[in-house]
């Protein structure tokens, strides 16, 4: 009698340190394994991370080692597009490029700068449907429209053009000898300055003329040519989002002595 309860109170034992471990096991072991898991994942993201960091890091560590070099390509980009209209010193350039070939500046005619934007294309035409027994031996599975869409479709693309980018259209009007206007228009469009894409032109031949109202004397073979063209604008983005001052205040007044009105009549000796 006395070996059965042995045996139970040992039977009971084991069960109880079996649940005790199966309870330890769900209650304090399970949970610290996972939160050790999330750990280690987090660590390894930070890792990850921090090696993204250092590339970028190096990156502008070599930039910054650029830097004059890039202010240098940065200024004679800007002789091309400058950040303003910038027509005066435009002019100039003209005119050493007109005294260059020999030819004389008419007229010069800008008008108000447009915002560039690239040209849609065009969407394609749609495909006929099939008729006769083609149409009928078309699935029903294939004409019923698909839920999933194209990333083409779905995704907007950014655009290629910098916010601001805009053209000044011009008019030039030149007269002077077909070598001497070919040679200008050429000029125009490749000197080391401001660039200007010509558009069209238009060429009229001149007869033997004397200087009149403000036109050069020509000669038979010269003429005159009107230029229609753009010049471009970049405004500096940077200087842009560079906030204004804050007004500063003013100095104070002085006050008036013992508190009196400063518009009290004075008297004064007769």
């Amino acid at each position: 009698m006395s070996g059965a309860k042995k045996s139970t109170w040992i039977g009971g034992t084991a069960f109880l340190c079996l649940v005790l471990i199966v309870a330890a096991w769900f209650l304090v072991i399970a949970p610290k394994r996972a939160s050790a898991a999330d750990v280690r994942a987090q660590a390894a993201q930070i890792e990850a991370q921090n090696d993204t960091l250092e590339l970028k890091v190096a990156k502008l560590a070599a930039d910054a080692k650029r830097l004059p070099e890039l202010k240098k390509q940065l200024a004679q980009l800007r002789i091309g597009i400058p950040s303003d209209s910038a027509l005066a010193a435009y002019l100039q350039q003209l005119d050493k490029i007109a005294v260059a070939h020999d030819v004389t500046i008419e007229n010069v005619a800008p008008s108000a700068a447009q915002a560039v934007t690239l040209a849609q294309a065009a969407a394609p035409a749609p495909t006929p449907a099939p008729s006769g027994s083609a149409a009928a031996s078309v699935d029903a599975a294939s004409s019923t429209p698909s839920d999933a869409t194209s990333p083409a479709a779905t995704q907007p693309t950014a655009s290629p053009v910098p916010e601001g980018f805009a053209a000044i259209p011009l008019s030039l009007t030149v007269v002077g000898t077909y070598d001497d206007t070919t040679a200008f228009v050429s000029d125009l469009q490749k000197t080391n300055g401001r660039l200007f894409l010509v558009g069209g032109f238009t060429a009229t031949g001149q007869p033997d003329q004397e200087a009149s109202a403000g036109k050069p004397q020509t000669k038979v073979g010269d003429q005159e040519l009107v230029i229609s063209g753009f010049a471009y604008v970049l405004p500096d983005a940077a200087a842009a989002a560079t906030p204004a001052p804050e007004p500063t205040a003013g100095p104070k007044l002085p006050k008036a002595p013992n508190d009196k009105s400063p518009y009290t009549p004075v008297k004064g000796e007769q």
